[in-house]
């Protein structure tokens, strides 16, 4: 049984997921990316510098999560969220085919040709980032397969090589 320390609780487990989706901060409306997700938090990628403390509204689709920043490193921030949360209905919630209806007051920074090019260079990186990982791993397999049957070519040469010596040799005698 594992040794806990009174002041740390055990942590939640985390849910590795890539969803897709809009981020509203103190700077306004954002693309970014969730990485993981526990029932009451997220960790998410997105390009605006998050600050620790504010609070944000991550939308997929119809569902809004309201949450606080919790700490940043680098493009990645943990949030905190406000109410607990599923990993599943964000995962299943499909991307809205249009604009979500805006409040008054709710504008967009970006206009809709910068964020559909945006996507698209995000899912050309992706097939990139798919099929540079496909072909290493095809180069990776077939080194392997190459070493081992190098590997298995040289052991069964050494354990023939004595027999076909003792057969060379008595057929040498027996011509004599």
């Amino acid at each position: 049984m594992p040794r806990t320390n009174a002041h740390h609780k055990c942590r939640e487990a985390r849910r590795q997921v890539l969803i897709p989706c809009r981020v509203k901060s103190q700077r306004g409306w954002g693309d970014a990316c969730i990485h993981n997700i526990s029932s009451r938090g997220m960790m998410i990628a997105c390009d605006d510098a998050l600050v620790p403390g504010e609070y944000v509204d991550l939308r997929r689709g119809r569902q809004v999560v309201i949450g606080r920043v919790i700490w940043r490193r680098d493009r990645f921030s943990g949030i905190r969220t406000q109410d607990l949360i599923s990993a599943d209905v964000l995962v299943n919630e499909p991307r809205l085919e249009g604009r979500p209806v805006q409040q008054a007051g709710d504008e967009d920074r970006r206009d809709p040709r910068q964020r559909m090019n945006s996507e698209i260079e995000a899912a050309r990186r992706m097939e990139r980032s798919r099929a540079i990982s496909s072909a290493m791993q095809f180069g990776a397999l077939g080194l392997f397969g190459l070493v081992a049957a190098v590997t298995i070519a040289l052991q069964v040469g050494h354990v023939l090589a004595a027999p076909a010596q003792q057969i060379t040799q008595a057929l040498a005698t027996q011509a004599k």
